[in-house]
């Protein structure tokens, strides 16, 4: 069963039997999401749990220990555990899954979302007993095209200056090294960006996003959609030096907001 925020002009839809996704989030008539695909990590807004992005050969290494996940993606664990289980409605607004196995842990992952007239805010909390690594994200998919009032339809603009780039190897995952962005298009990780990204529909709608999170993923390469990916650390990061360790009395926190003003 669907779970709908209001607000005066908007409305946000949350599918708990389907990885807790935001699929639509409505604006003035304006869908801005990328509606549904046969593929799971192609349409809405969903979250990325315990890890981010590629895990290199779906192993994990943690503590002197090797663990072995089931790959979604050929030769890798692709974005986390969280993606493709129901979740479940824990409040308005609020959904929350537990997960344990294939995971060696036990964690439990809780999402908090509140929408305005201008804004939607997400609030996320990994929780988990016994000490585990970890990293979060966010997958939005926002549609490239609107239509204006006139009918005439608008392409989305991104801007984003990052200031730093993960270096990929020939797998497309970080080697650990920090370097300059790449010229577009775009399906990097990157740091230290010099403001907040805009997605911008020219005359219709202009929407910033803002995050607690220290990398972003920008991925413009494809015409159904584009990505801004707020996470809390790079691709593969649970195998890279000193990753978050999540404990019973220190939980992995993020949050994001995405605030809009009509043009």
């Amino acid at each position: 069963m669907p779970v709908h925020l209001d607000a005066p002009g908007c409305r946000a839809s949350f599918d708990p039997s389907d990885g807790g996704r935001l699929t639509s989030l409505m604006v003035s008539g304006h869908e801005l999401l990328v509606s549904r695909q046969a593929d799971a990590f192609r349409w809405g807004s969903f979250v990325l749990a315990p890890w981010v992005g590629m895990l290199r050969h779906a192993n994990l290494n943690f503590e002197g220990a090797d663990y072995q996940l089931p790959t979604n993606r050929p030769h890798v664990a692709v974005h986390g555990l969280v993606t493709e289980r129901s979740w479940r409605v824990a409040g308005d607004g609020v959904l929350t899954i537990d997960v344990d196995d294939p995971w060696p842990w036990r964690f439990r992952v809780t999402q908090r979302a509140r929408l305005t007239d201008s804004s939607i805010a997400f609030d996320l909390l990994l929780e988990s007993d016994t000490p585990m690594p970890a990293a979060v994200g966010w997958h939005p998919w926002f549609v490239r095209r609107l239509a204006a009032p006139d009918g005439h339809v608008v392409e989305i603009e991104l801007h984003a200056e990052p200031g730093q780039m993960w270096a990929n190897d020939a797998d497309g995952l970080p080697t650990g090294e920090l370097t300059k962005p790449a010229q577009r298009p775009w399906d990097y990780c990157f740091r230290d960006l010099r403001a907040p990204p805009v997605l911008r529909w020219p005359g219709i709608l202009e929407l910033t996003v803002e995050s607690s999170c220290s990398d972003w993923v920008f991925f413009d390469e494809e015409q159904n959609g584009i990505c801004v990916e707020p996470w809390s650390a790079p691709p593969n990061s649970l195998n890279m030096a000193d990753p978050f360790v999540v404990t019973s009395t220190n939980p992995l926190v993020a949050s994001m907001t995405w605030t809009w003003r009509r043009l």
